[in-house]
């Protein structure tokens, strides 16, 4: 797993960009997170390049993040597989 770093309040250009509800379960957003996935993962940037992916989560799903940070991966992964992105 990647680490991810969390700041305790996002800084405005980060807060502009919280998606209006939950990754995980559709609740409305509290929390905007960035997503920096390794070399080592499917999603991994080309060569030389970063990728960064801003995700939000709701207040109980934040609340359970240490759990639920696979499952995250697994989520924008499979997101960015089903838009082609990757």
């Amino acid at each position: 797993m990647v680490d991810m770093t969390r700041a305790p309040v996002a800084p405005p250009w980060l807060a502009a960009r919280r998606k209006p509800f939950c990754l995980l379960c559709g609740r409305p957003t509290t929390f905007t997170n960035v997503y920096f996935p390794g070399k080592d993962t499917p999603v991994a940037p080309p060569p030389g390049k970063g990728r960064m992916i801003i995700y939000s989560l709701c207040d109980c799903c934040e609340g359970r993040f240490d759990e639920l940070a696979d499952i995250i991966e697994a989520s924008i992964e499979s997101d960015l597989r089903a838009t082609g992105a990757i």
